[in-house]
């Protein structure tokens, strides 16, 4: 059975965002925040604006290239264009016409020296939840709080192994799908992957049990099921993904997720390391996420140990170590 331990932890370094990146993604949200909240009527309506989102969850892989900032108020009693309105406005006024733009449910600040953006999100109360603008001009409810709760509780549940997880099956959807459905959905398949319970001793098992699980939710969603949003009760999952994207997807990650498992039984760890590279692809930087064992080839085939011949005084080098 091919574990590859040392392997899965290198592969969820190679996905981890570098640290300019963060230092950068900290920096932008910064200055939006201060931007809003120096705002006279934001100001008024009690404005708190906090980080949400993947990079908030740490579950963002590599590159980081945009932050979400969610602008909570006392309550913005007006249309939601209306509050997008207001809120490009002020950004406008901060940071220039050129750099922002209006969205369908925030609106977006353009950092360009480090290639990435921040979108600002209107929030309203709505009880123990929130609205923001959907993209019908209308107000939805969200509770991304939640989330965030929830996805560090499970987290702990699994001992510091869901967020890791979580990372590379963000890895795979961008490496075998293309852009839809995004990478939130696959995150919430996999916390029900998770919550529902899943056997392994590490990452890399609890990451095969969970592409199981996640072939197999996709499988009763494209046949007319639901995915149930775990921040709220009684709400289910929106994407925006056309029938043909969905039932890729499925059929994409059936194959995935079988190919996975075989590899994961396969006694032969150069072979089996060649399946999760091939899976999981390269990151932004171009790089091959899974690295090949000591003693691999990259075609997933062991290299031929030289061997010396009795009275030979020279003996090809070799680093001792043999598949």
């Amino acid at each position: 059975m091919a574990q590859l331990i040392t392997q899965f932890e290198e592969a969820c370094s190679n996905v981890e965002p570098e640290a300019d990146d963060v230092e950068n993604a900290s920096s932008a949200h910064g200055e939006v925040r201060t931007a809003l909240e120096a705002d006279a009527d934001l100001s008024a309506l009690g404005i708190d604006s906090i980080l949400i989102g993947s990079y908030k969850r740490h579950v963002s892989i590599r590159r980081v290239k945009d932050v979400d900032v969610f602008s909570k108020t006392d309550g913005l009693d007006m249309a939601a264009g209306d509050a997008l309105d207001l809120f490009g406005r002020v950004l406008i006024g901060a940071f220039g016409d050129e750099r922002v733009e209006r969205q369908d449910r925030s609106i977006k600040v353009l950092f360009s020296e480090f290639s990435l953006h921040v979108d600002a999100v209107p929030a309203r109360p709505c009880g123990n939840c929130w609205e923001i603008p959907d993209r019908d001009g209308e107000w939805q409810k969200t509770n991304p709080e939640e989330l965030t709760e929830l996805s560090s509780a499970m987290n702990d549940r699994y001992d510091d192994r869901y967020v890791p997880v979580v990372k590379l099956v963000r890895q795979t959807r961008r490496h075998n799908l293309g852009k839809r459905p995004g990478g939130l959905f696959f995150e919430i398949l996999t916390y029900h992957a998770f919550d529902g319970g899943l056997e392994g001793d590490n990452i890399g098992e609890l990451y095969v049990a969970a592409l199981r699980s996640i072939a197999d939710q996709l499988v009763d969603y494209v046949n007319d099921g639901d995915v149930a949003d775990p921040a709220m009760d009684d709400a289910v999952i929106m994407i925006r993904a056309t029938e043909s994207q969905k039932e890729g997807a499925a059929d994409s990650f059936a194959e995935v997720a079988t190919r996975a498992e075989e590899a994961l039984a396969d006694v032969d760890r150069c072979r089996a390391a060649k399946v999760f590279r091939d899976i999981l692809g390269k990151n932004s930087d171009d790089k091959w996420v899974f690295p090949m064992p000591s003693g691999c080839n990259d075609d997933g085939t062991a290299r031929t140990v030289a061997t010396a011949i009795a009275g030979d005084r020279h003996v090809p080098a070799g680093n001792r170590r043999f598949a």
